[in-house]
């Protein structure tokens, strides 16, 4: 491999990986069931992306924590000498 082909490689654009369709309520399960999705695992599901999305905002809205160290403390003022 050459140089300027190695080079046209890394630069070119890469094809994408195919994304799965979404998995709607009245197709099959996921678990291989059987079933439909909604009679099956959807309410699971649903209930695991909510509290996700909620962690995710409560993680978002928390302060950055502190570092390990302490704050400087205040150093008293210096004696004036007589």
């Amino acid at each position: 491999m050459s140089l300027m082909s190695w080079l046209k490689g890394l630069f070119s654009s890469r094809p994408e990986a195919p994304r799965e369709a979404p998995l709607g309520r009245n197709d099959e399960c996921w678990c291989g069931s059987g079933k439909k999705y909604k009679r099956c695992h959807w309410k699971e599901d649903e209930s695991n992306r909510f509290e996700a999305a909620h962690s995710a905002r409560v993680a978002a809205q928390r302060k950055p924590p502190r570092s390990g160290r302490p704050a400087p403390a205040e150093s008293p003022a210096p004696r004036e000498r007589r």
